[in-house]
């Protein structure tokens, strides 16, 4: 468990672990749902990964639409990687700016949730919501993948 914890940076943990949590707290409070497990180490997963959705969610959906709407505006993708080289801070502040936009995402999740659930309650009992359910986790990672696939290819062509 302790190789496990020093594989995952402080800004998983974090950000992950934190929106998980709080997000299956929230709907486990407000909707029928029970997404609370007394096991602490089973617990932790579940809220890890919930984050890890959330934050894909913000990374895929809330990240262009703020971009389209014009909220926030990025710094071209070379000037940021120059940038990070001569100022470390750039780094925690754009950790942090992505903690933010995970925290918006998570909102949006719970808000999603708690409508579904108050409007078709009916809809938590169907046989194909599970399959519904992996349906969306195979488009969220599959974009998410491409989208790190750029990064990391946009990086690698930085130093030829």
């Amino acid at each position: 468990m302790e190789d496990l914890l020093k594989k995952i940076s402080e800004y998983q943990l974090f950000n992950f672990l934190l929106s998980g949590t709080v997000l299956a707290f929230l709907i486990t409070k407000t909707t029928p749902l029970n997404l609370l497990n007394d096991n602490i180490l089973v617990a932790v997963f579940i809220y890890y990964f919930m984050g890890l959705v959330v934050s894909r969610m913000g990374s895929l959906v809330i990240e262009p639409l703020y971009k389209k709407l014009r909220i926030v505006k990025y710094a071209p993708y070379k000037q940021y990687l120059k940038a990070v080289k001569l100022d470390s801070k750039i780094d925690i502040l754009s950790q942090e700016n992505n903690t933010y936009r995970t925290l918006v995402a998570m909102f949006l999740v719970y808000a999603l949730v708690y409508i579904f659930c108050w409007l078709w309650p009916e809809v938590l009992e169907q046989e194909w919501l599970p399959l519904a359910i992996a349906g969306m986790g195979v488009i969220l990672f599959s974009l998410s993948y491409r989208k790190q696939t750029k990064y990391i290819a946009a990086r690698v062509n930085q130093h030829k």
